[in-house]
């Protein structure tokens, strides 16, 4: 596409909100033709291109894209941090021979540039925990630690706007502890940086972007911020400032612990209030503030969530916000998958999967929401344990999906299996090794393992089934079982008890399937089973330390057995190690004890 021409105005703000609207109402082309055309024009149409680029890479966790958001998003940093505006822009101040006292940097411009500057360091961050590496810990805190300084100094600057307007400013935030401001003053040395920084500018240039720094700002130029333009940027640094919040309140503890050491001490409920406030501005990531809302409601809640009321809790603050955005969404794909995310907490699998297919059928131009549908579609078939269909969906997403193929292998592997085809199965397993990319991945350590079972031996159409039954507990998709599925599970279950290596794997999953019936009593006495069958050669060595959380989150729910609760959640914690996801655990166990916390 031609570029603008150089005496070509815009409105940025106005086009990079409704570029991101269009794409999520499925107009991805014609967003995606905004952006690119006027990328160079403004650091703000530069940021809206970064976040597209940002969006389709979390959608996929494929390395590509991975990749190409992280260079976009660096870009974007970089112009934020220049002396200068976008290429056009400046190109079109040079044609026109406008004066330097013209082309000066506004209030509003350098407020704005500041906070898109310190989304690159979130989205940056996030994209590089997603690798889940070591060495990605480490970079990705230190722009954490960076984003928040420029949240933290753009906060500030905008109460003194209001301040010079003679307003004060609401919701005044308290996000760290009272030294954290202290714990975050001293910056590394150029020579310590990350050596992928998104940051290439030196701290002398961010400084000039600080109004309280910049002694030839007058009253007239603060009070020159228009009061919907002043709204908008503090709709866009309570994003910031919101995810932040909630992503540090939900950290396991081995991370939370280095992060307590930078000064950081996540507050959930702050967190939800400002991202609420930012999904009701008029700036361009209110649409995306209105998308984490519903991840944290439907996504992440239910997986913390250890009470039957934590569910109520999450279907009804999900609705209030699709009711509130149907209008202005009303064929969103994305908004689609969240609405079928809430018809599978309400148990309603079959409206939960018309919609998956109605919004599979409105994204038929963007491949990344395509696959996040069919996902969705085969896991809504597996909890109904109809084999034929949620094989359909995986062996696509094993053939189209570049992130995690060892994963929709093993997933399509357990499928055929279930189905019989056990020699077709144990071909899939022995591919699983040779997809496997991340050895340090919990996931692909996990279907490796598992995988490599059958090397030699053919798997068993049981043996298939009670693995299909274990995924859909470690996924915590079971609560969301209709009670005729659980009950074929149960069958299923004893089917495969006559495997003695799996005796503790068995009575782990009988018990979370009898909780899910209500069956407590005979749930407790499973748990009990599985702790007691644990050995040292145990081939599941998951099975005891999940037993273990589960029977203490079922006893932690009394107040006569609270406490034995406690500690037995307690020693799912410490006592044991070295197990399949013992990660994703660490954050159940984190989670529940700070609901025990909030009780006491």
């Amino acid at each position: 596409m031609a570029a603008t021409s150089p005496s070509e105005e815009i409105d940025d703000v106005k086009l990079s909100h409704e570029g991101i609207n269009l794409l999520l109402n499925n107009g991805f082309k014609e967003a995606m033709e905004i952006f690119t055309k006027y990328r160079r024009y403004s650091p703000l149409m530069s940021a809206g291109s970064s976040f597209v680029s940002f969006m389709n890479a979390l959608m996929t966790y494929e390395e590509d894209k991975l990749d190409a958001a992280m260079e976009d998003i660096k870009e974007t940093d970089k112009l934020c941090n220049s002396y200068q505006d976008g290429f056009m822009k400046s190109l079109k101040h040079k044609l026109l021979k406008k004066d330097s006292s013209e082309s000066k940097l506004s209030v509003e411009e350098r407020l704005q540039r500041r906070i898109l500057s310190a989304d690159c360091q979130l989205y940056l961050a996030m994209l590089i925990f997603s690798r889940n590496e070591v060495t990605g810990f480490i970079k990705g805190g230190w722009l954490i630690r960076k984003g928040y300084k420029l949240y933290e100094k753009v906060y500030r600057d905008i109460g003194k706007v209001y301040e010079a307007r003679g307003e004060k400013m609401e919701e005044t935030p308290e996000m760290l502890v009272e030294d954290a401001s202290a714990a975050l003053e001293v910056e590394p040395e150029s020579n310590s940086k990350p050596a992928d920084s998104a940051s290439n500018h030196s701290n002398n240039e961010v400084a000039t972007l600080d109004l309280e720094d910049d002694a030839s700002l007058s009253q007239k130029d603060l009070v020159a911020v228009e009061e919907d333009a002043l709204a908008r940027l503090k709709g866009g640094v309570s994003f910031g400032y919101g995810l932040l919040q909630l992503v540090i309140s939900m950290m396991p503890p081995n991370l939370l612990t280095v992060v307590n050491l930078l000064g950081f001490h996540g507050n959930k409920e702050f967190g939800l209030k400002c991202l609420d406030t930012a999904s009701h501005s008029t700036d361009m990531k209110a649409p995306l503030a209105m998308l984490t809302l519903l991840w944290y409601h439907t996504v992440v809640r239910p997986f913390f969530g250890i009470d039957s009321k934590n569910k109520a809790s999450c279907i009804q603050a999900a609705h209030k916000i699709l009711g509130e955005r149907k209008a202005a969404y009303p064929n969103s794909a994305l908004v689609m998958f969240y609405e079928g995310r809430v018809q599978k907490l309400e148990g309603d699998l079959d409206g939960a999967l018309k919609t998956y297919e109605a919004a599979l059928e409105a994204c038929s131009e963007q491949r990344e929401i395509q696959l996040i549908c069919l996902y969705e579609l085969g896991w809504c078939n597996l909890m109904r344990l109809n084999w034929e269909e949620s094989l359909l969906a995986f062996a696509r997403l094993k053939e189209e999906s570049r992130w995690a193929q060892s994963y929709y292998t093993y997933l399509t592997a357990i499928c055929q299996g279930a189905l019989g085809q056990v020699e077709t199965a144990q071909e899939l397993f022995r591919e699983v090794p040779g997809l496997t990319k991340k050895k340090n991945s919990q996931l692909e350590s996990f279907v490796l393992r598992k995988s490599n079972k059958f090397k030699k031996k053919l798997p068993t159409q049981a043996q298939a089934k009670l693995m299909a039954i274990e995924v859909l507990y470690l996924w915590k998709a079971m609560p969301d079982c209709k009670e005729e599925a659980l009950r074929r599970m149960l069958k299923e279950c004893d089917a495969a008890d006559s495997d003695k290596s799996h005796k503790s794997l068995i009575s782990l999953l009988k018990g979370a399937i009898h909780r899910c019936l209500g069956n407590i009593e005979i749930a407790m006495q499973c748990f009990e089973d599985c702790m007691s069958r644990s050995s040292a050669k145990e081939p599941e060595a998951h099975a005891a330390p999940y037993a273990c959380f589960e029977l203490g989150a079922m006893l932690a729910g009394g107040q006569a057995t609270a406490s034995k609760g406690k500690s037995l959640i307690l020693k799912a914690k410490d006592g044991y190690k070295d197990y399949d996801f013992e990660q994703r655990l660490s954050v159940r166990i984190h989670a529940a004890l700070q609901q025990l916390k909030g009780v006491e």
